[in-house]
C-alpha cells in the first residue's frame, strides 16, 4: 500500500510538460455577496422567459446568472466548456446525441436545431455539471417551473 501511495505522490509531484504560465490579469474573483445578489435579482424579476445577467466577461471565460422559465433552444459550443451551479428551481439538461440544423450564430457558436438520441439528467438545487465543449446541450423547463443557474464557460485548453 506504501508504495502506491509513493507512486501516486511522485506523479503528483512531477513537473507538468506544456504547462503555461497564466497571467494574473485572468485572476476573477466574484464575492458570494455579488452572486446572491444576482440570484435574489432573478428572484424577483419580471416572468420573461429568459433573463441572462453577465457578471463577468473575459475572451477565455465567462459568468452568467441564467433564469429561464421557459425550455432553451438547443446549443453547441465548438470551444467552450460550460459549468452549471443550479441555485434554485429544477430543470432537465439534455445532452449528447447527434446535433443538426442549427444556426451558426457566432464563430463556434451554434443555436437551435435539435438534439436527437440524447440523454437527460434532472438538474436541483445545489447540483453542479460540466458540458464539454462540442456536446450539445437544452434546458428543458416544466410548464409553470422556473430554473436559477450560474453558468461559468470556459475556452477548452485555457
Amino acid at each position: 500500500m506504501k508504495r502506491n501511495h509513493l507512486l501516486l505522490f511522485a506523479l503528483v509531484l512531477l513537473p507538468r510538460s506544456g504547462a503555461a504560465a497564466q497571467e494574473v490579469a485572468d485572476f476573477i474573483y466574484l464575492p458570494a455577496a455579488r452572486l446572491e445578489a444576482a440570484v435574489s435579482a432573478a428572484s424577483v424579476a419580471a416572468p420573461a422567459p429568459l433573463l441572462a445577467n453577465t457578471l463577468e466577461q473575459r475572451d477565455d471565460h465567462a459568468s452568467i446568472m441564467v433564469r429561464r422559465t421557459e425550455s432553451s433552444a438547443p446549443e453547441l459550443h465548438e470551444e467552450f466548456d460550460d459549468l452549471y451551479i443550479v441555485e434554485q428551481g429544477a430543470a432537465v439538461l439534455v445532452y449528447g446525441g447527434s446535433y443538426a440544423g442549427g444556426e451558426n450564430t457566432q464563430p463556434g457558436e451554434w443555436r437551435g436545431g435539435a438534439i436527437s438520441g440524447a440523454q437527460r439528467q434532472a438538474l436541483a438545487p445545489g447540483d453542479v455539471v460540466v458540458v464539454p465543449a462540442n456536446v450539445a446541450h437544452a434546458v428543458e423547463i416544466a410548464p409553470g417551473g422556473s430554473i436559477i443557474y450560474h453558468v461559468v464557460k470556459v475556452r477548452r485548453g485555457k
